[in-house]
């Protein structure tokens, strides 16, 4: 398969950093994610300087998705297939759940658009389950109401995106552990791909 970047999305808890670390592994490409691991251990402290203030927020997480999206197509275009674990998606669908109305269109008209994006799902007790596993973060708190919930997923579906920026894929994991998610996935790409 020729290099490409493909972008993960999907809720809190759904196994997207797993999979994106072992898709990058099986294909030989990079995982990597937004923020950032730069920006990620700054990103707490970033928040609480901007408050409350949706927009502030929506525009540093759009900030790091303009750089890890540009960093990403430098790497495939030097030979070396990337995948993200949360994109433009997870950033316009998770700022409008909280109220976000400005609509970020110049914003999104700039991101790099990923080759694929795929976006996973999973049945709410499971991913529910998962999360309580893991150590709930107020993040996943938040995701658990069902309201909030039904608007990410429904942005993350929304026609209002720039069409390259929308899932290619849907893939429910339902029930899959990890190599078998894994091999879900990859038996989806390669079919997108070919």
């Amino acid at each position: 398969m020729r290099p490409v970047f493909i972008a993960l999305e999907a809720l809190d808890g759904v196994g997207k950093t797993t999979l994106a670390r072992s898709l990058a592994a099986r294909i030989g490409g990079v995982a990597m994610n937004t923020p950032g691991d730069g920006l990620r251990e700054v990103s707490g402290a970033v928040l609480q300087g901007l408050g409350p203030h949706q927009d502030a927020r929506c525009l540093f997480y759009a900030a790091s998705v303009l750089a890890r999206g540009a960093e990403a197509r430098r790497m495939v275009a030097g030979g070396t297939s990337v995948i993200m674990d949360r994109y433009w998606l997870s950033t316009i669908s998770y700022a409008r759940a909280r109220g976000v109305t400005e609509s970020f269109a110049e914003v999104e008209a700039l991101v790099p658009a990923p080759d694929l994006t795929v976006l996973l799902v999973v049945d709410e007790a499971e991913r529910s389950s998962r999360l309580q596993a893991r150590g709930l973060t107020a993040a996943d708190r938040e995701t658990l109401d069902r309201a909030f919930r039904d608007r990410v997923l429904g942005e993350m579906v929304s026609r209002d995106r720039r069409p390259e920026l929308r899932p290619g894929l849907e893939l429910d994991v339902t029930g899959l552990g990890p190599a078998d998610a894994l091999e879900a996935v990859i038996a989806k790409v390669v079919g997108f791909f070919r």
